[in-house]
């Protein structure tokens, strides 16, 4: 063989070699979805075979590491109860309570809307804000002891079928996969250089 093709051949199959095997790396990831059985082999894909380890372990950085007790506390601690608290006050002693009665009463409904319902409405607000914020860890806490944000995450994770998961983790690293089967075609070409220079200092 003429020595110019052994520096064709070698790095162009080599180049298809490293490009169909890393291919062929990334779509193992996913594929095959349901274990085929090849004789006492079991092939299926990693992340459809892995599923339940997978929710365990997103569920357990969730509740360790992304949704901690703190992160609780600090959003609860910096949410405006105010106007919240405000209308539900309304609500309470305004539309479904007192407020509802008094206003049909002639006289007296002026003075309810004017004085007294914005006087108690304004110091319910200012000590419920101030109980909310005074007891926000606890709440936080309570919070944390009633919801099981693990096993919501774990069982969420596990209904989320494989096909989306696929689709998602395209959608987001299609990019960085093709840079893998480039870089694997660069790779065998350059062991196929390396072969053709070994063969040729051989012979």
């Amino acid at each position: 063989m003429p020595p110019l093709l052994y520096f064709l051949i070698f790095p162009l199959v080599g180049a298809l070699v490293g490009g169909f095997t890393n291919w062929l790396a990334i779509l193992m990831l996913f594929r095959p979805r349901e274990p085929v059985r090849i004789f006492w082999w079991s092939l299926q894909g990693v992340i459809p075979s892995r599923h339940a380890q997978l929710a365990e372990r997103i569920a357990d950085t969730v509740e360790n590491s992304l949704l901690t007790q703190d992160d609780l506390e600090k959003a609860m601690s910096g949410v405006n109860w105010h106007d919240e608290v405000d209308s539900l006050i309304r609500k309470v002693l305004h539309d479904r309570g007192p407020g509802g009665i008094i206003e049909k009463i002639p006289g007296i409904s002026q003075a309810w809307n004017k004085v007294v319902f914005p006087s108690l409405q304004e110091v319910l607000s200012r000590e419920v804000v101030r109980f909310i914020d005074g007891h926000g860890k606890r709440f936080a806490g309570k919070l944390r002891e009633s919801v099981d944000i693990r096993e919501i995450v774990r069982v969420k994770v596990l209904e989320f079928e494989t096909e989306a998961m696929e689709d998602l983790i395209m959608a987001v690293a299609k990019r960085e996969f093709g840079h893998i089967q480039v870089v694997g075609a660069i790779t065998g070409a350059v062991i196929g250089v390396v072969q053709g220079i070994v063969l040729l200092m051989v012979g």
